[in-house]
């Protein structure tokens, strides 16, 4: 065999054997039929500062890089075969926007409790809430000496009995005191009315008949489908004032998802957003008609653009919609945006139920008292309450209970550990021969609808 054939047949070894990243036997063959005495440096381990290493070093490394895993929730993934996905590919413009994050997230968490807690008395005991559509006087000496003890949301039978009984031994200031938030509340009206409307709706037609509607009605299964989105908790990571957002924000997401007759993917609107850029309520609360106004006007973005922080936000690019890779932070402009079109008020029993079938859950307001934010935790709530509104809730059906009390099912915003899995039932105005109005903490006076705007979704 001629030598210039030895020389070929070897460096189609040599070749073949680093294509198999088998560096040892590369070497072996080009020390026997080439005289070299080292393969050149691979790319990958150039790029880490390695000069020169000897033939075992280099294996090794290719074996361990090529057997790396990855162990998730005790899950082995292999990545050997796994393609990372480039991050730019098939990417629409963004952008870009560079953001510390960490340093910005701590300084608006800062700014937020000082926005809500400016000091204005040397005691430091008597603090205001310096936004001119919220001022409210809170004394926040109970807060500070407060002792949280067997968590207030305790759903447990024991926990409701223990705050029941010291409930009844507390004057309503002393309850009041020892809880400064709840009495500021988080449902702030205007007096303004919101509405925009083109046309009339079915129950104000003539021809509207209350003997249309069923016995029961409830959009978390409507033949066997679930159409509302999951409860949530408006005071987490911190306090704040938001049910006014969340309870409007789950009712609209419901209503995409009807509209959308299910289809994937769920809507998740962003309550961060519209506390950020609203221009009109915040952390100290705000009213339905400010949400329903920025949806129509601007439009609304997913939870996924600007995450839940419960803090006061500053309005920009990036807290429109934004993301963030290892090194830097940028707003976004391919993002979806969730409009909505006619939407007004509604009340009254008949009304409301014609609604909520016809175009989904409401946004209502409610008078919560002590008793129903920590003592309640399942079946159809009543309580005699003259209390004014002070909370916002999403209305989502209605039912009848096996003694033949007709009920509302909604949802509220603290979380799945309070009430039924963070929903709840209250009586209907049918209660007590007509009087329900009394004991249902005004639920069907003051409720809002919205039809949403699809045509950009589908």
């Amino acid at each position: 065999m001629k030598v210039s054939t030895l020389l070929l047949i070897a460096s189609l070894a040599v070749t073949q054997a680093a294509w198999l990243h088998l560096p040892r036997a590369a070497i072996r063959l080009s020390k026997k039929f080439v005289g070299m005495e080292e393969l050149p440096i691979p790319e990958l381990l150039r790029q880490n500062n390695i000069e020169k290493e000897s033939a075992e070093e280099i294996d090794d490394k290719y074996v361990n890089l090529r057997n790396k895993k990855f162990e998730i929730a005790d899950d082995k993934i292999d990545m050997r075969n796994m393609r990372l996905p480039d991050p730019y590919e098939n990417s629409k413009p963004a952008e870009m926007e560079q953001i510390s994050y960490p340093n910005m997230l701590e300084n608006e968490f800062v700014q937020s409790r000082i926005y809500t807690f400016e000091k204005i008395e040397e005691d430091d005991t008597v603090v205001e809430i310096v936004d001119s559509r919220h001022e409210r006087t809170i004394d926040l000496e109970p807060v500070r000496n407060a002792k949280l003890e067997n968590g207030y949301f305790d759903s447990s039978e024991e926990s409701s009995e223990s705050e029941s009984e010291s409930s009844e031994n507390e004057s309503e200031e002393e309850w009041d005191d020892a809880r400064p938030f709840l009495k500021c509340g988080c449902l702030k009206k205007s007096g303004k009315k919101f509405e925009s409307k083109s046309s009339p709706r079915e129950w104000e037609m003539e021809s509207f008949s209350t003997a249309d509607l069923p016995a029961s009605w409830d959009w978390r299964n409507v033949n066997g489908v679930n159409y509302c989105s999951p409860t949530r908790n408006q005071h987490i990571p911190v306090y704040c004032g938001s049910c006014w957002v969340f309870g409007t924000t789950g009712a609209l997401n419901d209503r995409f998802n009807i509209a959308r007759k299910g289809r994937w993917p769920m809507t998740q609107l962003s309550p961060q957003e519209i506390i950020d850029c609203n221009g009109k309520g915040n952390c100290q609360g705000g009213e339905v008609g400010n949400v329903l106004e920025h949806a129509k006007i601007n439009g609304l973005v997913e939870e996924g653009c600007n995450v839940y922080r419960a803090t006061n936000g500053e309005c920009n690019p990036f807290r429109r919609c934004g993301s963030c890779w290892p090194n830097e932070c940028f707003s976004l402009t391919n993002y979806t945006r969730y409009y909505v079109k006619d939407y007004g008020q509604v009340k009254g029993r008949e009304n409301i139920m014609a609604e909520i079938k016809k175009g989904g859950p409401l946004a209502c307001s409610i008078g919560a008292t002590k008793k129903f934010e920590y003592e309640y935790v399942k079946g159809v709530y009543y309580e005699k309450s003259e209390l004014e509104p002070n909370h916002i809730i999403s209305l989502t059906g209605w039912g009848v209970d096996e003694n033949g009390t007709e009920y509302w099912i909604a949802r509220n915003s603290w979380g799945e550990a309070w009430g039924e899995m963070g929903w709840f039932r209250v009586v209907t105005s049918k209660f007590q021969n007509g009087e329900g109005d009394k004991y249902n903490m005004g639920i069907e006076k003051d409720c809002y609808f919205a039809d949403v705007d699809v045509s950009n979704l589908n």
